[in-house]
């Protein structure tokens, strides 16, 4: 079981003791400037710095395919805790034992892609699973043997993403009660914090609305300028099914 965790400006991050104490072997990919800093396992270099999100997602799943590995966790840096919900509770876990379970399932289908939910909402969701709706996000789950698309600059590259997994007519799964907690959005210094801070998601919002004009939608949520995605409905005018 192997993750890849991106990091930029927090050589502080410690999420990789949560996987390595569940029994995942952990990847960090960090910018050449920043690598010397860490004090983190399996350290790789990509090679070039400044060259925002899509670049390091990209430079991953070409990592994984250049090594044979064919499923793996790509999780962000700041996360703080994995957990279950059950009975209507969000229940903290140990370690990233629960997400075990659901990466395994993962491995033996023939997924594309896989998100989990976040601490907040995974406590009121009624399914285990959803197929081709939801998000894949913050924690997901990546198959480099079928994903052939590339993350664009300049875009909510994780939803974009998602809606070219959905034209290229493969599946995506959503765990809804398997959960991750992180820092509200924007907030925590590292990562992409300045562009939160500039209002770039406003700009990614508008181009996400530009390539998927069908099925997008902007919005004003938590003071921000976001894009909703029809998942559901590009599904099914590409012939997938949603459950």
């Amino acid at each position: 079981m192997i993750v890849f965790i991106p990091s930029k400006g927090r050589n502080d991050t410690v999420t990789h003791k949560l996987f390595s104490a569940s029994g995942f072997k952990v990847y960090h990919f960090i910018e050449p400037d920043e690598i010397e800093s860490y004090n983190v396992p399996n350290k790789i270099d990509i090679k070039l710095n400044n060259q925002g999100m899509s670049y390091v997602r990209n430079f991953m799943l070409d990592y994984a395919r250049d090594n044979g590995i064919k499923h793996f966790i790509a999780c962000d840096d700041d996360i703080t805790h994995f957990g279950k919900a059950k009975g209507g509770r969000a229940i903290k876990g140990d370690n990233a034992d629960d997400l075990v379970p659901v990466f395994k399932v993962f491995c033996k289908s023939d997924l594309a892609m896989a998100g989990i939910n976040q601490r907040q909402f995974a406590w009121s969701e009624k399914k285990t699973y959803k197929l081709n709706y939801g998000k894949v996000e913050g924690c997901s789950f990546f198959n480099s043997e079928i994903i052939t698309w590339r993350y664009k600059e300049n875009s909510k590259e994780d939803r974009d993403f998602m809606m070219q997994c959905l034209d290229n007519r493969e599946n995506f799964a959503f765990f809804c009660k398997v959960f991750f907690n992180t820092t509200a959005i924007g907030t925590n210094i590292g990562g992409l914090h300045d562009q939160y801070k500039s209002k770039a998601d406003s700009i990614w919002a508008k181009k996400l609305l530009m390539d998927w004009p069908k099925y997008a939608k902007i919005i004003n949520q938590y003071g921000r300028t976001d894009c909703k995605l029809d998942y559901k409905q590009k599904a099914k005018d590409m012939g997938l099914v949603v459950k």
